[in-house]
């Protein structure tokens, strides 16, 4: 079995080797040792990531997908965060951490597993409902994420009971770009993303500071984890383990 496409998204240097089989996606200025830099390729989308974040990459990865055929499956993760088909680390809250050095440890299969079978990251009850974490956890003003999936809903990628449920819900999937999933899927959603994020922006974008610039992508973020979802429940198989995040310290 061939490798699948797989992309690491990164912003910022880090200390750690990935992967030979990895191709790294470098967003906003930041130039990957080896792999595509959007800075130097597509700099029309590099620095769209002050407020896309890593949605860009998703942007021109979908469109690399799409001329390639879009099938088969292609897999994702951030520079140190990874959806395992057997997790390693410790356990603490969503995610199992682990040290950098465990990296060369990890094999393809960690990544692909059967490389037929989908890989995500599990659901996580947050025990309040996706509004009110959203709001009280530094993303910021309810207004976009209601004016978002309001857009959504009127686009027709969401149903309103389902838009309904869901932000009234407690559980999502965190990080849902980090997975191994069909290319169908991604481009599916992907599309969607794209065409309520730019919507969004043309009439109702308001610049924000700070770590509150990137609410669009927060936004993106949790219609992704909706349509991933929705995807999840209606297959055959999924593998879904809290996804590994790599650190020096446990956070408590």
């Amino acid at each position: 079995m061939s490798m699948p496409p797989f992309y690491c998204i990164a912003h910022q240097p880090f200390g750690w080797q990935l992967p030979d089989f990895m191709t790294m996606i470098g967003t906003g200025d930041y130039v990957p040792e080896r792999g595509i830099a959007l800075s130097v390729s597509h700099p029309d989308l590099a620095f769209k990531n002050q407020y896309l974040g890593e949605y860009v990459a998703l942007y021109l990865i979908r469109d690399q997908l799409r001329a390639a055929g879009g099938t088969g499956f292609v897999g994702f993760c951030h520079y140190r965060r990874f959806a395992l088909a057997a997790p390693v680390g410790e356990l603490r809250g969503f995610n199992y951490y682990a040290p950098p050095s465990i990296v060369p440890q990890l094999t393809a299969q960690h990544f692909i597993g059967d490389g037929q079978t989908p890989i995500i990251g599990a659901p996580f009850d947050f025990r309040r409902s996706l509004l009110v974490q959203y709001a009280s956890n530094g993303n910021g003003n309810v207004r976009d994420l209601l004016i978002f999936f309001g857009l959504a809903v009127e686009m027709g990628y969401v149903g309103s009971e389902e838009a309904a449920h869901y932000l009234s819900g407690t559980v999502f999937i965190p990080a849902p770009t980090v997975s191994f999933i069909p290319a169908a899927w991604f481009i599916e959603i992907t599309d969607a993303l794209e065409a309520v994020a730019e919507r969004f922006h043309r009439e109702h974008f308001i610049p924000r500071e700070g770590y509150l610039e990137r609410s669009l992508a927060f936004c993106c973020e949790r219609l992704q984890a909706l349509m991933l979802a929705r995807f999840a429940r209606n297959a055959e198989r999924v593998i879904a383990h809290p996804q590994v995040l790599l650190a020096d310290q446990l956070p408590y």
